[in-house]
């Protein structure tokens, strides 16, 4: 019994809808009857059931377009099923490749089948697609194109060539854009097709495809990677994952849940996200990078850099791993199902995930601070939730629950909509469930159709009879059905469009559209009905009205109709100005001079209204396959259908486009680039120059659509590159060297000559450049490709390092020697110098590096008779190798005294030979047994490292006074009669010593030069002895500078009576 299962909301506003006054966007009515109470799965209740004889009229108005009684109504809501295409062959990538026998609709043999197919008929190869394979299709939102997937069924096929299976990237109408083989050729002796998990498309159109173990692949709709493979959960054993329970790819991202209960999500991103996005995240992540360096682009070069803007931004994946786990085991129970709500619908900007629980509750997972919060709607919800999946807005969270029944609740969980019990038609949950815009939800069952459940648990039956394989895809006003030889959208009739074709309706806007349909067949009675419509004052919004549902007609003689209704509208609103000047189209608006002139809203939005609709046609077209509604294109705007059409392989659209709308300078460059990209790649009947030729008109075409002059070139800087780009992917080096050589953007230049593998063109232009970015970023480059290019790692480096010195200016040579320098491992850049045989400098960098002190002292001597053997290599280095190999011995010589001594501190490792002798004189100063021994040796070393004798005295003079050694420093100076360094030295460190009178009298005494001794003697403040020493010398100068200096009255008395007598003298 129907009033059993469904348990309805009062009546009232549609709760899946924004509060409005309309009663057609609130359409329930307190008044309506209850549906009767009938199983939704009955045959009787099929929409396909006989329907009550209609009249000739009725029959002559479907004919015309439809109108209600075309429509099905779930409730008081009307539903419309809307076909697009019909008989689609869902093709492979070419004619010669497509093979009927293999393929079943959607379904398809991998291509190894092909060769297999002289013994399999199409009646085979359909059974065997039936019973040994299945077929995952996903679509991308907004639309796009779809990929289809056939994998074998566990346990069903054990044939090897089944190993892996191929998706195929195709338009809704079924042109094929790509093929992939999957598990990819890398990872095929790892993962077979069987590993495969789920895939799905983010809203920036990335194909996701999760295999059991967590293992992300990605990919673009060209079918290339778009990141590295990688695990998403991965295991503690080196690369491997965790076996997975459930994936969900949603709109940003992926999140998985793995069979031990771990949660993660890797949110894809791009250079349009804001760069601080992970740094929000408190919970340990991962970055997943693409393979290729990002180009640098300079601050501020965003638009000098031509193409920089325009340009497909660089997507990444940041993986968080949730703390889900200790969560489950701390509260005893399991996961069942996860869905994601996107971050564009949550308040922290982040997704969150959601948990169906094994105890009949949900959890929800903060992934910035990894919060994990029990909504406990254990009270409401009788058994635990088998699928889950959120409404478009983020407002409702459908919840397929393990006893049979749909449950749409609140995502804040403090309303419950409804309860739809689904057990009369299958006990098991269905093969799909998804959201048909934001109203209803659609579930999907073999062999049973889809039924489609309202606000209220109305519903409605679609049973979609003879279909083997039916698919789902959600858009965000309706839902995509795709079968294996149609597509068609499920949709609310549009608001606009349901008050206008309402059967009786007298809206404005139909009698309008009576009106215009009156006055097309010659009747008088149309100018009545429209004076009828001006008298009530809302003639203009029945215009806006009739252009507004125009825009959400699929059916181009329907969208006709409804112009040439708003056409009508307009032209007797102008007609009827009367008195006031008005224009076509209603009321100008704004204080204007010339009023008459100034198109109105009405007729701006007339305009923008046929623009769309051509727009939109052109899309649908079966050669494009880009299934777009109204309220979808200005969901995703005008740049990214181009952004889209060019993902597609559809350039020359997007030209067009971009140029019919005056759409901004860099996108239609960027599309014009797209389309001579296509060119040079596809067209082999011409010879370079004329390829190269026709890619420059279509580059410099002007806005009238001819040919361009060369003043444009500039202009058009960055879209030479891109093409140049595409032609030197496509084996035509000749076409991309013609086009580079009409490139002025260095931002976009250097990249190009750098995927064409021109890295000495690309440093050539980065130095000119001057800008050390691009310097840097083509060497990395560079070394890259040769590291792919050779097996063995030290032949791609001695080919790179062979590149750079033969072939790349001398500032990337400087540049690369400047970042091997900051690396740890010496050796890089000693290989560098050496093979640009500058022998010194890599001499120096290799002893350079033994200076290190924590280096161990076998180290340490390997380095440096490294140093002296690169030295050896180079004839003018031979003062540096004879410095090396002697601070060589100078190391073994302080080994030899640290054994003898047993202490560390008599030659301190590394320390230089004044420095050990000074270290083992303090040693005898200290050690008087051996002082005696530490002495001799002290003269061994001087010998050894032939240290000059007066080097040696002012040594010993030195560190024997600063270690108060005055016995040794007599015998020093008596040593011998006439002192190699002289008495000065003596002196003075008698002096600083403050040694007796007498003491320093001696060493003053033995100076011969009498300038030296004066100064000496007023150094020592020995002021007589100075006054007599000037007195010697005759200076009355010195004598009246010791009068100065001298306190004493005794002193300064001599010092005048000396200075008289000079004088006198």
């Amino acid at each position: 019994n129907q009033q059993n299962l469904a348990r309805k909301m009062p009546r009232g506003r549609n709760p899946f809808e924004d509060s409005s006054d309309s009663d057609l966007t609130s359409p329930r009515s307190e008044n309506r009857l209850p549906l009767p109470s009938t199983n939704p799965f009955d045959s009787q209740n099929d929409l396909t059931a006989v329907a009550p004889d209609i009249s000739v009229e009725e029959e002559e108005f479907l004919e015309e377009g439809g109108g209600e009684a075309s429509w099905q109504f779930l409730g008081d809501l009307p539903y419309r099923r809307v076909p697009i295409y019909s008989n689609v062959r869902w093709q492979r990538r070419s004619k010669e490749e497509s093979d009927d026998s293999l393929n079943d609709g959607l379904a398809a043999f991998p291509s190894s089948y092909i060769r297999r197919s002289d013994f399999m008929d199409s009646i085979n190869a359909r059974e065997m697609l039936a019973n040994t394979t299945v077929t995952k299709v996903a679509g991308c939102p907004h639309g796009g194109p779809i990929a289809a997937m056939t994998l074998p069924i566990l346990g069903a096929s054990s044939d090897a060539a089944f190993a892996t299976t191929e998706i195929r990237i195709m338009t809704n109408s079924g042109h094929s854009l790509a093929n992939i083989e999957c598990p990819p050729r890398g990872l095929s002796h790892i993962y077979t097709a069987a590993d495969i998990m789920t895939m799905g498309f983010t809203d920036r159109t990335v194909l996701i495809v999760v295999l059991r173990d967590s293992l992300c692949l990605t990919y673009d709709l060209s079918g290339n990677q778009v990141l590295p493979p990688f695990h998403i959960l991965p295991s503690s054993e080196s690369g491997k994952g965790t076996d997975l329970l459930q994936a969900c790819v949603y709109e940003g991202g992926v999140a998985v849940l793995s069979m031990g209960m771990q949660a993660a999500i890797a949110e894809f991103l791009d250079d349009h996200d804001a760069s601080s996005y992970g740094d929000e995240i408190h919970l340990p992540t991962r970055k997943i990078s693409p393979s290729s360096s990002p180009v640098p682009v300079n601050e501020g070069e965003g638009t000098r850099g031509g193409l920089q803007a325009g340009a497909v931004p660089q997507t990444f994946a940041i993986v968080s791993s949730l703390p889900t786990m200790a969560f489950a085991s701390s509260n005893f129970f399991s996961y069942v199902s996860i869905a994601i709500l996107p971050r564009f619908h949550t308040t922290s900007r982040h997704p969150e995930v959601f948990l169906s629980t094994s105890d009949n509750s949900v959890v929800v997972v903060n992934t910035v601070t990894g919060d994990i919060t029990d909504v406990d709607c254990r009270a409401r919800i009788s058994s635990p939730i088998v699928a889950m999946t959120f409404a478009p807005n983020g407002r409702f969270l459908a919840c397929f629950k393990q006893s049979s029944i749909l449950t749409v609740i609140s995502t804040s969980f403090e309303t419950k909509v409804l309860d739809f019990d689904t057990s009369e038609g299958s006990s098991s949950p269905p093969l799909d469930m998804k959201w048909c815009g934001e109203d209803s939800v659609v579930l999907h069952w073999k062999n049973l159709g889809v039924l489609m459940v309202g606000p209220y648990g109305d519903w409605l039956r679609f049973p979609y009879v003879n279909v083997e394989n039916l698919y789902i895809i959600p858009e965000i006003d309706c839902c995509r059905v795709i079968t294996d030889s149609a597509v068609e959208l499920l949709q609310r009739v549009p608001p606009a469009t349901a008050m206008l074709l309402r059967i009786g309706s007298i809206e404005p806007s139909a009698m309008l559209l009576e009106a215009s349909d009156s006055f097309e067949a010659g009747s008088p009675a149309s100018d009545e009905d429209a004076r009828a419509i001006t008298k009530t004052g809302m003639l203009l919004e029945a215009v806006d009205t009739c252009t507004d549902a125009a825009t959400r007609e699929f059916e181009i003689e329907m969208q006709k109709r409804l112009l040439k209704a708003a056409s009508f509208g307009m032209h007797f609103a102008y007609k009827e100005s009367g008195a006031e000047e008005k224009v076509m189209g209603g009321r100008t608006s704004g204080d204007v001079s010339d009023e008459l002139t100034m198109p109105s809203q009405t007729a701006i939005k007339f305009v923008a209204a046929a623009r769309k609709l051509r727009i939109l046609n052109a899309l649908r077209n079966p050669t494009v396959g880009f299934v777009l509604t109204a309220t979808q294109f200005e969901h995703i705007t005008i740049t990214g259908v181009i952004a889209r059409l060019i993902a597609m392989k559809r350039p020359a659209l997007a030209t067009s486009i971009s140029k019919y709308l005056g759409l901004p300078k860099s996108i239609q460059l960027f599309a014009r680039a797209s389309k001579a990209a296509a060119l040079v790649t596809y067209d082999s009947g011409q010879t370079d120059a004329e390829i190269a030729e026709a890619a420059i008109r279509i580059i410099n075409e002007n806005v009238d659509g001819g040919p361009g002059d060369k003043r444009s070139i500039a202009a058009n800087s960055g879209a030479y590159a891109m093409v140049a780009l595409a032609a030197s992917r496509a084996g035509r080096p000749g076409v991309s060297n013609l086009l580079l050589m009409l490139e002025s953007s260095v931002t976009d230049k250097v990249p190009a000559l750098i995927s064409a593998g021109s890295f000495a063109d690309a440093m050539a232009v980065a130095t000119s450049a001057r800008d050390t970015d691009f310097i840097f970023y083509t060497l990395m480059e560079c070394e890259k490709a040769c590291m792919s290019a050779a097996k063995d790692p030290s032949a791609a480096q001695s080919s790179f390092f062979g590149t750079v010195i033969s072939k790349f200016t001398p500032e990337g040579f400087n540049t690369l020697r400047t970042y091997l320098e900051t690396t740890p491992d010496v050796k890089n850049v000693v290989n560098l110098l050496l093979r640009a045989t500058r022998f010194v400098d890599a001499g120096l960098a290799m002893a350079g590096s033994s200076m290190d002190n924590k280096l161990d002292p076998q180290d340490k001597q390997s380095k440096l008779m490294e140093a002296s053997r690169v030295f050896g290599l180079g004839k003018d280095a031979a003062f540096h190798k004879a410095c090396t190999d002697e601070y060589i011995d100078l190391l073994g010589a302080q080994e030899i005294l640290r054994n003898k001594y047993g202490a560390e501190d008599v030659a301190v490792e590394g320390s230089s030979v004044t420095e050990t002798i000074v270290s083992l004189i303090r040693h005898a100063a200290v050690n008087k047994r051996e002082a005696h021994r530490l002495l001799a040796d002290v003269d061994k070393l001087g010998k050894k490292f032939r240290v000059p004798e007066k080097r040696m005295w002012h040594i010993k003079v030195k560190a024997f006074a600063e270690n108060g050694e005055w016995e040794n420093l007599r015998s020093l100076g008596d040593s011998k009669a006439k002192s190699p360094i002289g008495f000065k030295p003596f002196a003075r460190v008698a002096i600083k010593g403050k040694l007796g009178v007498a003491e320093v009298t001696r060493y003053i005494e033995k100076v011969t030069i009498p300038e030296e001794r004066y100064d000496l003697f007023c150094e020592a403040e020995l002021w007589k002895n100075a006054v007599t020493e000037a007195t010697k010398m005759r200076d009355p100068q010195r004598v009246a500078n010791v009068r100065a200096l001298c306190d004493s009255e005794e002193i300064q008395e001599q010092c005048n009576k000396t200075l008289s007598r000079l004088g006198a003298a």
